[in-house]
């Protein structure tokens, strides 16, 4: 019987606790993940016009000096003059990556390992 009402004390101070508690959803300037990814009639919804330069991670690069090089960033394997979200890949380098948004270049250079 001790136990009954201790875990029902404990649960009702959980619950006031949890009433208290004030918390609010930051998305740090992503896609909530809560967001529909594809409309009722089935079409997929493009959310990419959010996506920063920030966001995007250089994660390998395949370089060939002959231009046929290719780049790894967030996860998709992409050449050069390919869209990835908002940025088109306007040149692939061995160390970088250079990203065009309109008239705006931005780099990626490729982590160093330790």
């Amino acid at each position: 019987m001790n136990i009954l009402a201790f875990m029902a004390v404990f649960f009702v101070s959980v619950l006031v606790w949890a009433q208290d508690a004030d918390f609010t959803y930051s998305d740090q300037g992503k896609r909530d993940p809560l967001w529909r990814l594809v409309t009722p009639s089935g079409s997929i919804i493009n959310y990419d016009s959010d996506v920063l330069v920030s966001d995007m991670i250089l994660e390998g690069i395949i370089f060939d000096p002959s231009g046929k090089s290719l780049a790894i960033i967030n996860g998709n394997v992409v050449e050069q003059n390919r869209r990835i979200g908002p940025f088109v890949v306007s040149k692939i380098e061995a160390k970088r990556v250079t990203l065009t948004k309109g008239q705006e270049n931005f780099v990626l250079e490729l982590k160093k390992e330790e």
